[in-house]
């Protein structure tokens, strides 16, 4: 068992390749090296032996679908002024990069298309395969997650779809300064010491946690004008902010809901909050939408194999 590697793809090869080639050798030098073997004890699901500690098992990479099908050229990079498509020259690098690799089986990697224009689109998907393979979850698979390639909204998605579900903690960044851009394996002259080396950077991770159920309740009781105090009163009948002063809940919840334009606000003489036409979209649309993805993780399990823009492929 080893780790499984998300990350984003676009025309730059080394944003995967290096990523793979600093972990081959930082783990050649793990036996010698104490703080390098501190790194990779933080990798370890129940099912790790010591051995399979930061050794990657497999890369799911998400694209577009002209990646994907080899329509897209790469960009230039040491050594190939003219490379082929994106996924060509990938497969070629990683085969010289990943040296961990049974023969007989090889490495895994899955392929998943994205819209990169759209963000809904990546987080989407992002959060089906990461129910597929979670920690607690039939497959186990410890991820990490690459933050260093690919388009803006795959970037962003996989970082909200990490800190949202929590399912993976480990994130890092490739050092994209201008001397290594077309490094397809870690420069000669970095010496390799995770998230200090100025190369691999470790960022840190902060469970992020929707308050959900707090706006859910106040604009659920917004259906008609009220005045703070009168719903913050309704709320704690219900036994919910039971703590909160009625200027702490206006300061943590009411001008945060008003800010976002969920509210209306009739002023201070006559303090009436309604929910509006958009508070309204986004408690029927959006949060309700949400919490339902954040929690379909036995579904996810079972329909994974059905997905056409999800597909498999070995590197022997």
């Amino acid at each position: 068992m080893g780790v499984y590697h998300f990350m984003g793809v676009g025309k730059s090869v080394g944003a995967v390749t290096c990523a793979v080639d600093y972990i081959e050798k930082a783990l050649d030098l793990a036996p010698r090296n104490k703080e390098v073997q501190k790194f990779f004890m933080r990798s370890g699901g129940i099912r790790h032996v010591e051995q399979d500690h930061g050794k990657i098992e497999a890369l799911v990479l998400f694209t577009s679908k002209e990646v994907i099908n080899k329509k897209l050229p790469a960009f230039s990079y040491s050594g190939c002024e003219k490379p082929g498509s994106v996924r060509g020259e990938m497969v070629r690098n990683l085969k010289k990069v990943w040296k961990r690799a049974d023969p007989d089986v090889g490495r895994k990697m899955f392929w998943c298309e994205v819209d990169v224009d759209d963000y809904q689109d990546c987080f989407d998907k992002m959060i089906r395969v990461a129910y597929r393979f979670s920690p607690h979850g039939k497959q186990g698979k410890e991820i990490w997650c690459n933050l260093t390639g690919g388009a803006n909204a795959i970037q962003l998605a996989l970082l909200s779809m990490a800190r949202l579900t929590a399912i993976s903690t480990t994130h890092y960044l490739i050092s994209q300064r201008k001397a290594y851009q077309q490094a397809v394996e870690v420069p000669a002259e970095v010496r390799i010491h995770p998230n200090q080396d100025g190369y691999f950077n470790i960022v840190p991770f902060f469970k992020f946690s929707l308050d959900t159920l707090g706006f859910y309740d106040i604009l659920a009781e917004l259906n008609q004008p009220v005045t703070t105090s009168e719903l913050l009163n309704r709320l704690k009948g219900k036994q919910l902010f039971l703590d909160s002063t009625e200027e702490e809940f206006a300061r943590q919840y009411m001008l945060k809901l008003y800010g976002l334009g969920y509210t209306t606000y009739s002023g201070k003489k006559t303090d009436l909050n309604e929910i509006s036409e958009l508070g309204m979209e986004f408690l029927v649309d959006e949060l309700l939408e949400l919490e339902r993805k954040l929690s379909q993780r036995e579904a996810n399990e079972v329909k994974s194999g059905e997905w056409e823009w999800f597909t498999e492929e070995k590197i022997g």
